[in-house]
């Protein structure tokens, strides 16, 4: 069964919720925020947050994709026609190392957290930045954005992952020298988590289970992946 149609509807609605939540964060600036310093902070730090840079790129590769479905359709009466192998390898790259590893730290780390004790991830007066709908849409709404992905698009588990784990180790490693530098620049850890463990044995460790969540959704993928697609398979026979 084809399903180009499908995908075009999920990197359309992708593109348009998220551009659509990033724009009204980027604009929106309760009066109330002047009044505390620690949250104009925050606001003017927004772009260095992992949440932010998941959004974004999740905006990325669905533009990346919408754009890949539209061409092949538009050619397919040319029986030659072929993507860039370029522009495929962006694409199953962004997704497979970035992409879907970054969705489920993101949405792992920030929920566990929320639920054991919101004040290390999500402090109750950040909210007049952050209202609940936009949380979700930035929480919540990218694990189903990234599994309708893995539904409705088969890829195949490369040969060797070498350059796919280089492009996470480099993903991930780039963050941690941005919040780094955002500590030694400002002299305070953008989020609370870090600010409570940082000088302990925990932190570390914390960065630790970071990379365990993003490396176990990555190869993760590739099996579930298979299983997906076959079961679809049994069931069109």
């Amino acid at each position: 069964m084809d399903y180009t149609y499908h995908r075009i509807f999920g990197y359309t609605t992708a593109m348009l919720v998220q551009t659509a939540n990033l724009s009204y964060l980027a604009i929106h600036l309760p009066p109330k925020t002047f009044d505390d310093p620690n949250l104009v902070v925050l606001k003017n730090l927004q772009p260095r947050f992992f949440t932010i840079w998941n959004v974004i790129i999740q905006i990325i590769y669905s533009a990346v994709s919408l754009w890949c479905e539209i061409s092949t359709l538009k050619n397919s009466e040319k029986g030659d026609f072929k993507l860039s192998k370029y522009v495929r390898r962006f694409r199953d790259v962004l997704f497979s190392s970035v992409m879907w590893p970054s969705t489920w730290v993101v949405a792992i780390v920030f929920w566990t957290l929320y639920n054991y004790d919101r004040d290390l991830i999500f402090p109750k007066h950040t909210e007049q930045l952050l209202n609940p709908v936009s949380n979700h849409i930035m929480h919540t709404l990218i694990v189903p954005f990234a599994i309708w992905e893995l539904v409705y698009r088969q890829r195949r588990e490369p040969k060797t992952h070498r350059k796919y784990f280089y492009h996470l180790v480099f993903h991930f490693a780039l963050y941690f020298v941005v919040i780094t530098y955002t500590f030694i620049e400002r002299g305070i850890w953008i989020y609370p988590i870090f600010t409570k463990l940082y000088g302990t044995i925990f932190f570390p460790l914390i960065h630790i289970s970071i990379c365990a969540i993003a490396l176990s959704a990555y190869f993760i993928q590739w099996p579930l992946s298979d299983y997906i697609w076959q079961q679809g398979v049994k069931k069109v026979n």
